[in-house]
């Protein structure tokens, strides 16, 4: 149990140090400007505000961590919560992975708005360079939505398999809670002296009645055929 609670502070401090993270990288996101040029990052950079280096800085750090937590979680609690055998470590270990689930969600959403804002703004940095004023390349244009739909698709894919991984995973907690008490039960009867004798003679009584109860059955019918044609 010591390890398991071990486990679990060291799970919480991940999951509040992801909390501050996934937040700050929201706020980064939001206050980032519409462009990637250095010049831009310098006049951000003397002005106090975020830069492109603070959103990649803060991005590598928001995934060590969410795959930190992704393997403390499947690798050392889930296993430490079957050695315990109590309810209330299997839910714990649900609850961090429905958390893991939804910062991991929050992260993405606001990464993918950040580079779909980082694409919009070359395009039309391109477009002023071209002499076209804000127009946008409708070709590019297109180009920029049928990216969204895939990595919309992608999005909802990764929804689907973690939610195929969740299910998986209460499916084979619940074998083993079973498994455990099939053998509680093995062990119970083993421990009764003479259950399996006295098994044996109920057995063994229930089927010499069964053949009392057919030899009268058969008299009978023996009795009557001679009443009617002897």
């Amino acid at each position: 149990m010591g390890d398991f609670d071990s486990l679990k502070r060291e799970a919480t401090k991940l999951e509040r140090h992801l909390e501050d993270k996934v937040a700050k990288y929201q706020q980064v996101v939001q206050s980032i400007a519409d462009t990637s040029s250095s010049n831009n990052d310098l006049f951000l950079a003397e002005s106090g505000m975020h830069t492109t280096e603070d959103e990649a800085t803060l991005r590598h750090d928001i995934q060590r961590t969410l795959t930190t937590l992704q393997d403390l979680i499947n690798g050392k609690l889930q296993p430490a919560s079957e050695k315990v055998g109590s309810q209330n470590a299997t839910l714990l270990v649900k609850r961090y992975r429905e958390i893991l689930f939804d910062l991991s969600g929050d992260f993405e959403k606001s990464r993918q708005s950040h580079i779909r804002k980082q694409e919009r703004a070359k395009l039309m940095e391109g477009a002023r360079m071209n002499g076209t004023g804000d127009q946008v390349d409708p070709a590019m244009e297109h180009l920029l939505r049928e990216r969204n739909h895939i990595n919309n698709s992608m999005n909802a894919a990764s929804s689907v398999i973690a939610q195929a991984s969740e299910v998986r995973s209460d499916l084979r907690t619940q074998g083993l809670s079973l498994g455990r008490a099939q053998a509680s039960i093995g062990r119970i009867v083993g421990n009764i002296p003479g259950i399996n004798t006295l098994v044996e003679r109920i057995r063994r009584k229930r089927s010499k009645d069964d053949m009392i109860v057919a030899g009268v059955i058969a008299s009978c019918i023996l009795f009557t055929l001679w009443y009617l044609f002897g």
